[in-house]
């Protein structure tokens, strides 16, 4: 559940307004600093004159960028019901970034992945003075989720990488244990991004897609499934899904209902494999879509 509460509000904005200070003391906090963007391309520097929301910032170079990587359960589109996690976000983000002078990274595809279907720039932002990058900032103090797309998913791991220290140390969302659902409980969140850990219990392909099984029963367990014209971007990667059969993962993405719970991802990212798998069948990393149906 996520926090309502009024003095959990006010905690979080006691956080921010100590953030601010530490800023305007010039206080670096180098561990929330990102030193490798050698995964994206640099391609500019502007001025921060607003942050519009905790996701759109307003540069002085005529656009607007959007923060790819990171997702606020509890942000509201229409403004209304926004929760404590997306209020303090935003005021982090002013507080860092407005009137500021930032640099631009971007996925170095220069024709796709830049730009979404608002216009708006797809861009992670670095403060040119100090390094401090904005969507770690909002992941390591446990205000966002991480959030990776097929398009975008170039800083998986550095981001992942900081969530795994929030989580650690229970702040902001993750204070509940209960934010990462279990395949069983999957269901009960349907049209929502969630976050979902299990062994996979069966991997098979069936017209050239694969379904990875959660349950011992298709019919009815949860399931991640990868389409044939996206299986390439894992063959590019050198990934083969049907290698995960018996692996602990946890997967991110849109939870529909399709014989039982059902995730759809598109590129890697979006799964991690938490441990190797722990069985084998018949020296086979997967079973034959023959005994699995789907």
């Amino acid at each position: 559940m996520l926090f309502k509460n009024c003095h959990i509000l006010v905690f979080f904005l006691l956080l921010a307004n100590f953030f601010s200070i530490s800023l305007a003391q010039g206080q670096e906090a180098a561990p929330l600093a990102a030193n490798d963007f050698s995964v994206l391309k640099k391609t500019g520097e502007a001025q921060v004159l607003e942050v519009i929301s905790p996701l759109t910032v307003k540069l002085s170079n005529g656009d607007i960028a959007f923060l790819p990587g990171v997702h606020f359960p509890d942000y509201d589109y229409t403004d209304e019901g926004t929760g404590p996690f997306a209020l303090t976000a935003l005021k982090v983000l002013k507080d860092m970034l407005e009137g500021q002078r930032v640099e631009i990274y971007q996925t170095p595809k220069k024709d796709w992945g830049r730009t979404n279907r608002m216009g708006h720039a797809l861009a992670h932002l670095v403060r040119a003075d100090n390094g401090l990058w904005a969507q770690g900032m909002l992941i390591r103090l446990g205000l966002a989720q991480v959030k990776t797309s097929q398009r975008n998913p170039e800083m998986a791991a550095q981001l992942y990488a900081l969530e795994a220290e929030a989580r650690k140390e229970k702040i902001g969302i993750w204070e509940n244990d209960d934010v990462i659902l279990s395949p069983e409980d999957a269901l009960k969140h349907l049209n929502s991004f969630q976050i979902i850990e299990g062994k996979i219990q069966s991997a098979a392909m069936k017209k050239n897609r694969v379904y990875l099984n959660f349950g011992g029963n298709w019919r009815d367990d949860f399931t991640v499934s990868i389409a044939p014209e996206d299986r390439r971007i894992f063959s590019k990667a050198e990934i083969n899904p049907l290698d995960w059969n018996g692996a602990h993962v946890r997967v991110r993405g849109w939870v529909e209902e399709y014989n039982g719970a059902y995730i759809e991802i598109d590129h890697p990212q979006a799964l991690e494999v938490l441990s190797d798998r722990l069985t084998v069948n018949d020296g086979q990393s997967s079973l034959n879509s023959s005994n699995i149906e789907q």
